[in-house]
C-alpha cells in the first residue's frame, strides 16, 4: 500500500529536480538542434526550389529558342524553294526560246535543202524526160 509520508515529497522533489535537470541538460538542446536541423532543411529546400525554377525557366527559354531557330529554318527553306522555282522558270524560259529558235532554224535549213533538192531535181527532169521518152520511143529524139 502507498504510505503518504516525508518520503513521498522528497521523491516528488527528487523529480521535480530531475525533471528541471533533463530539461536543461537534455531535452533543450535536443529540441535547439532539431529545430536548426528544421532551419537548415527548408532552407536547403528553398535552394532547390529556386534552382528548379532557374533549371526550368532555362529549359523554356531553350525551347522557345529552338521553336524561332525552326521557324527561321523553315522561312530560309521557303525562300530557297521559291528562289529555285524562279530559276527553274527562268531556265525552262530560255531553254524553250533556244528550242524554238534551233527549231526555226531546223526547219530553215530543211526548206533549203528542199528547194536545192527540187532544182537539182528540176535540172535534172529535162534529161530524165528526154531518156524516158527515147526510151518509150526506142529512137532518139
Amino acid at each position: 500500500m502507498i504510505n503518504i509520508d516525508v518520503t513521498l515529497l522528497i521523491q516528488m522533489g527528487n523529480f521535480l529536480i530531475l525533471l528541471l535537470l533533463m530539461n536543461l541538460v537534455l531535452y533543450r538542446p535536443i529540441r535547439r538542434i532539431v529545430a536548426q536541423r528544421r532551419q537548415f532543411v527548408a532552407e536547403r529546400q528553398s535552394a532547390a526550389d529556386q534552382v528548379d525554377a532557374e533549371a526550368a525557366a532555362a529549359v523554356q527559354e531553350f525551347q522557345a529558342k529552338i521553336q524561332e531557330a525552326r521557324k527561321m529554318g523553315r522561312e530560309k527553306i521557303q525562300e530557297a524553294k521559291l528562289a529555285a522555282h524562279e530559276q527553274e522558270k527562268d531556265l525552262l524560259q530560255r531553254a524553250t526560246e533556244q528550242a524554238g529558235k534551233q527549231v526555226q532554224e531546223m526547219r530553215e535549213q530543211i526548206r533549203r535543202d528542199i528547194n536545192a533538192a527540187r532544182e537539182q531535181l528540176l535540172a535534172q527532169v529535162g534529161s530524165f524526160s528526154m531518156d524516158l521518152a527515147q526510151k518509150i520511143l526506142g529512137r532518139s529524139i
